[in-house]
């Protein structure tokens, strides 16, 4: 069986500081962080294409709008234990997840960017999805 994956991305500007870096609190500073997602998809739609890529770029803009302009350090779900990309990443696949199923896809991948040269992957393995830790309500 085929699967498609879609690629969409989106940068936004916010500060951070890690709750513990090599022993240390960090001093907080800025970023501009990228985000990109990989959604699969099994099977083409009835026009021929497997998810509209407006819908899809719009759902991971209105996800990370929010946080341009913002201190991660202080946002509820991604400042604890502390504000790292992999954090982001985590709490932006637990946010992602459900309406990607919506749009009839499945979230694969969540990467971001801390600055230009540095990525973190999180590759969701939806047998063990369970294991991963989610953010607190």
């Amino acid at each position: 069986m085929s699967r498609w994956v879609l690629h969409s991305r989106a940068e936004f500007d916010a500060v951070h500081a890690l709750a513990s870096y090599r022993g240390r609190p960090e001093e907080p500073h800025r970023h501009r962080w990228r985000v990109a997602i990989r959604i699969g998809v099994d099977g083409l739609n009835d026009e021929a294409y497997a998810l509209d890529f407006h819908a899809v770029h719009e759902l991971l803009y209105r996800t990370v709008a929010p946080l341009d302009g913002s201190d991660l350090s202080r946002h509820p779900e991604i400042g604890r234990p502390s504000p790292t990309a992999e954090r982001l990443a985590e709490v932006l696949a637990a946010h992602l997840e459900p309406p990607c199923a919506e749009l009839g896809g499945r979230l694969l991948e969540v990467s971001v960017w801390e600055g230009e040269e540095n990525r973190v992957d999180l590759i969701l393995d939806h047998e063990r999805r369970s294991n991963v830790r989610t953010f607190e309500r």
